[in-house]
Parts: structure tokens; sequence; C-alpha cells
């Protein structure tokens, strides 16, 4: 039984002398997969995926430091390499000679995911300026220097300035350009991709950082022989969805470190920025939907997909080892609750971490810990989101007999990694809605 009543000295409030104590009875909560139930298909396999995206030359590059100074990089970079790729991708698209494709639908959700990195780099790059620990570092280019040499103010390597001048792509590089202008003017630079920057702001060093054409050399795969189309679609949208699950595990150690800290504000801006990748790798799975139905099951084929996996338990996703870790990192923050808290977990599942975040909800005293404490919260429903998303897009694409859908269903269906708080507002609801203080 957990008692409530001192909660009405709290928020003094004016409930009568008579209201009797409020009390649950205590909740059953079932428990939640383990992160350990949550593991990578076979390194066969794995090896295999990665190979085929041409991993380890990308985990050389993202794990390289061009800027010591510059703590950022590590974060921001594989976003760039992410964006760059959705470039050449939209290139692609609108190159293919297929009549049969619909370049139309494509072209719009090309557009719509460019869109979404662009803002997602935006919050990453306006983060850095608001911590003092990384405010200034980005490696710019002052452009008032740039016009006495009559040097370009924009990226000679990335492939939009050049997708802005050809007839097919140039109003969807328009958009785009308007978009990156839009976006970043909260930040004290732009990303020099040829955007207006009318406020004549800095520009990122973006050839520097992303090196666009060493991320374009890397387009060509095992398969390439194969001659299907839907090879460059499936190997361009898995290198985006790799690239942003880079950027989201080292946000994920960040927040370790700024919990441990008591630097809550910048755990839960980092946690919404993992948040809003979840976000965006649910689009990017959605680009499968668009493949032909059988170019990509003639793919599959011709991949040996099946062959591979045929012994294994576990979905197609899991065969990135990025977002196996990733996901795990994100359900393990349901330790870093009682430290929030500043309470000790009782090991004979007591109710002090529910009590707690009862009094931290209640009293506005420590609203940055109600901040992280949702932000939490938020990112396991976008984890939800991706994997029920994720379970459609796999139906629809390989049909309803494809195995090894259980543990996607068991993933979304599961109870919440964090009871504790899920309770808490339960019985701060019921305390409520039996409150007789309240008026509208």
């Amino acid at each position: 039984m957990v008692d409530l009543e001192w909660k009405s000295n709290m928020l003094n409030s004016n409930l009568s002398p008579k209201s009797p104590k409020l009390s649950l009875p205590t909740l059953h909560l079932p428990l939640p997969l383990s992160s350990n139930d949550i593991s990578t298909a076979s390194s066969t396999v794995c090896t295999a995926y990665d190979n085929y995206l041409r991993l380890p030359h990308f985990r050389t590059l993202w794990a390289s430091s061009n800027f010591p100074n510059w703590t950022n990089e590590p974060v921001v970079k594989p976003a760039l390499h992410a964006l760059e790729i959705t470039f050449r991708f939209i290139l692609t698209v609108l190159s293919d000679p297929r009549p049969y494709i619909n370049k139309r639908e494509w072209t719009r959700r090309m557009e719509t995911l460019a869109k979404t990195q662009i803002h997602l780099i935006a919050i990453l790059c306006e983060q850095e300026e608001q911590n003092p620990d990384t405010r200034g570092k980005a490696p710019v280019s002052d452009i008032s220097n740039t016009n006495q040499n009559k040097s370009r103010t924009y990226s000679d390597e990335s492939l939009l300035p050049k997708l802005a001048t050809w007839q097919k792509s140039k109003q969807i590089a328009q958009r785009i350009l308007s978009t990156v202008e839009s976006e970043m003017m909260t930040c004290p630079y732009t990303l020099g991709l040829g955007e207006p920057n009318i406020n004549g702001k800095p520009i990122l060093r973006y050839d520097d950082v992303c090196k666009p054409n060493f991320i374009h050399s890397l387009e060509t795969t095992p398969f390439d022989h194969i001659q299907n189309h839907e090879n460059r679609t499936l190997h361009a949208t898995h290198q985006i969805f790799e690239s942003l699950t880079r950027s989201a595990r080292v946000l994920l150690e960040r927040v370790s470190r700024s919990i441990d800290n008591k630097r809550f504000e910048n755990a839960a801006s980092e946690i919404y920025a993992v948040e809003r990748i979840w976000e965006t790798l649910t689009v990017v799975e959605d680009l499968h939907l668009m493949m032909d139905p059988v170019d990509f099951l003639k793919l599959k084929k011709q991949l040996g997909m099946k062959t591979i996996t045929m012994n294994e338990t576990v979905p197609f996703c899991f065969r990135s080892t990025e977002l196996v870790e990733m996901t795990k990192m994100c359900r393990d923050l349901n330790r870093k609750v009682p430290e929030i808290l500043e309470v000790e977990v009782d090991p004979r599942g007591g109710p002090g971490v529910m009590e707690e975040a009862m009094k931290v909800y209640s009293e506005k005293s420590g609203f940055e810990k109600v901040h992280v404490l949702q932000a939490m919260q938020g990112l396991e429903t976008a984890i939800k989101r991706f994997f029920y998303a994720y379970k459609q897009v796999l139906t629809v694409v390989m049909g309803s007999g494809e195995l090894n859908l259980e543990l996607l269903s068991q993933i979304f269906l599961e109870p919440t990694c964090f009871p504790s708080l899920d309770a808490a507002k339960t019985f701060l609801g019921y305390y409520w809605e039996n409150s007789e203080s309240i008026s509208w």
C-alpha cells in the first residue's frame, strides 16, 4: 500500500478534512525484455551485411578525428554522411531508366528524408553552441575572407550544388537548399552547400568534415554485376541507416556522461536528438515500400538473403550491430532513473523510486529532472514505433509469410522499461481524480 497523504502538504491543496487518505493496491507490472534478450544475427551474417554496405570503410572514417578540438565531430560527421548519401540517392532515383517506377512519389519521399535529416543536423549544431564546452569549436570558414580570394563559398565536392544545376533535379535541390537556409537560421554557422546564406554567416568546412568524394567512392557493391536497379536502392538506404545509428550511439554515450555529471538539461536535449534519429530511421525504412515488388524479391534471391538467414532466429534488421547496440543502450537508460532521482533501489522491490518520482513530478523545483525523465519515456515510445513500423514494412515488402517477426512483436508490445515512472503517473492520476480541490 502506498500512502499519498504527503501530497496534500506539498501542493497546499484545499482538500476537505473529511477526505480520506488515498491508498492503492500494489501494482504488479510485467517485466520488459532485458537487453540480453536482443542480440545480433550470427557473425557470418553480420559480416556479409557489413561488407555489402562497405561498413568497414565507413567505421574507419567515423573513428578518425580530423578536428581534435571539435568534440561534436563524432556526432555530426556520420549525420552529414547520411545526408550526402541521400543526395546521391536522389540522383539514382531520377536517373533510373525503368518506366514502371513511381518517380513522382519517390522524389517526394527523398525530399522529405533530406529535409528531416537537415532538421536533425541543425538540432545537433544548435546543441553544440548551447554547451559552453563545445561552443565555437566547429571548423568553419569566414566568407568575408573568401571574397578577397575569389573562392567558392560552398562545397566543391557535395552533390547538392550539382543537383541544383541539372534540369531534372533543379526544383528539389532548390527546395532542399531553402530548407538548409531556414533550419540553420538559429545556428552561428551554415552548412555551405550552396544555400543563400543571406546573413553572411561562417560556413562549415563541409568537404573537410564530410569528405563527399570518399563517401561516393563507397557506392559500389559486391553485387553490381547482377543488373538489378533495386540493388543501388537497397544499398543507399542502408548506408543512410547505418550512418544515422552511428550518430545515435555517440549521443547515447554522451547522455550517460551528462547524467553522471548531473547535467540533466544536456541529457534531455541529447535524448530528444536520439528520439529524432529513431523517427528518421522510420522514414528511411519506409523507402522500402516504394521498391518494385518483383525486382526486390529477385534481388533478395540474388543477394542470398534467405539462404544466409535460414537458420537465424532474429529479424533482418538485427544484422546491423549498430542498431542492436543502439537499442540496448536506449533500453539501459532505465538504470539511470534512480541516479537521476537520487534514491537507492530497494532490493526487495519497494516503492522508493516511484515515490521519489511522484515528488519530483509534483514539486516543480527539479524541473530539469522532469525534462530528462520525460525524454526517456518519449525515446521508448519512438523505439516501439520504429519496430512496429519495421514489422509492417517487412510484411508488405516480403509477404506475411516472412519468418523471424516474433521478436519484433515482443519489442513493441512489451511493458514499459520505466515501470516506476509509469506507476508514479498512475498513482498521481488516481490522486487527482479523487481530489476535491480541483475546480474547472
